[in-house]
């Protein structure tokens, strides 16, 4: 059916379907998980949404680099994936109030913010000054940025545990295993709706002649990353902000740590040698607007709240900007 374009076409909109769909299902049995086990909110979102939303981009990430031999398109996935998810947030922010996304958020939700930073950063630093290659199938640059992940999200737990008061911890109750089971459900959906609207993308890609980079920054970016802008949308429309910061954040680190997956797929040297000028735009621009969502979280810890909605109004405008710098890059 892809080898049509029609076929892949039809494909595309029906997976995109399935993969919303489990968003929504993703955000609402990830808020009734917070409610029964007690881990609150943004951890929620942080792991087990953030990550579950981030499997489409695994699942491409690994069938680039080691079916298609193609590390371009990897990469520009984890970082347009991380722009793109700033992106929606801060159109989120706008529509159900800046003061309510990023106003009500603690320390956990900073340092989940700071490490998603720092991961971007060391990503650019290994990609500009070269990886090193370890034994077997993995480099340096790899190792080092699955550490600061699992150290980053450490920091986050024992932050977010230190600042939750015990009477938001609620005792579980009998809805656990319907909340599990349906989280599971919308996960398998994510990861079966993931690989066929990434085949589809990919078969509509061929026959643009557009660079590999430039594709995954822009369409494949937008389409793994459908499940965490759906339960973005449907978080914020339950009030489960914490949900929609975790996720986005959340998933924002993620994907970066999914270079060290794929980096063990990749036979042909270190992941990160790979990139290109387009990626190192693509990368750039991640880690500007991810900084921009950290400056309205300052303001807005310090009531500073028309400058924080400059700041929201700004993450757009920069996307788009962003984009067109990749294209041109890509292009070269």
């Amino acid at each position: 059916m892809l080898d049509s374009l029609g076929g892949a076409v039809l494909v595309f909109l029906v997976s995109a379907a399935f993969v919303v769909a489990a968003g929504v299902g993703l955000a609402r049995f990830g808020d009734d998980l917070a409610d029964v086990t007690g881990w609150g909110k943004l951890w929620v979102g942080t792991l087990l949404v953030g990550i579950a939303t981030s499997l489409p981009e695994v699942v491409v990430n690994i069938s680039a680099v080691w079916l298609e031999k193609n590390p371009g398109l990897a990469l520009g996935n984890v970082f347009g994936a991380d722009m793109i998810n700033v992106f929606v947030l801060a159109i989120v922010a706008l529509v159900f109030g800046v003061d309510k996304l990023f106003g009500a958020q603690g320390r956990d939700t900073e340092l989940l913010i700071l490490a998603g930073l720092v991961l971007v950063a060391m990503a650019l630093f290994f990609g500009s000054f070269g990886d090193i290659k370890l034994v077997g199938w993995t480099s340096v640059g790899a190792v080092l940025i699955g550490v600061a992940y699992v150290y980053g999200m450490r920091l986050v737990y024992k932050a977010g545990k230190t600042d939750m008061d015990l009477e938001d911890i609620r005792p579980p109750t009998g809805k656990a295993r319907n909340a599990w089971i349906g989280f599971l459900v919308s996960v398998a959906v994510v990861i079966v709706a993931g690989r066929y609207l990434a085949a589809s993308a990919d078969a509509l890609a061929e026959a643009s002649g557009i660079s590999a980079s430039f594709i995954g920054v822009l369409l494949v970016s937008i389409v793994t990353t459908l499940p965490e802008g759906s339960v973005t949308v449907a978080a914020s429309l339950r009030r489960s902000y914490g949900i929609a910061m975790g996720n986005v954040y959340g998933s924002c680190a993620f994907n970066i740590t999914i270079i060290s997956i794929a980096d063990l797929f990749y036979t042909e040297g270190p992941l990160l040698r790979a990139m290109d000028g387009a990626h190192f735009a693509a990368a750039l621009a991640a880690l500007a607007l991810m900084s921009m969502g950290y400056a309205v979280y300052r303001l807005c810890r310090s009531n500073a709240l028309a400058p924080a909605r400059l700041v929201t109004s700004a993450i757009p405008v920069l996307y788009v900007g962003s984009l067109f710098a990749v294209f041109v890059l890509g292009q070269r």
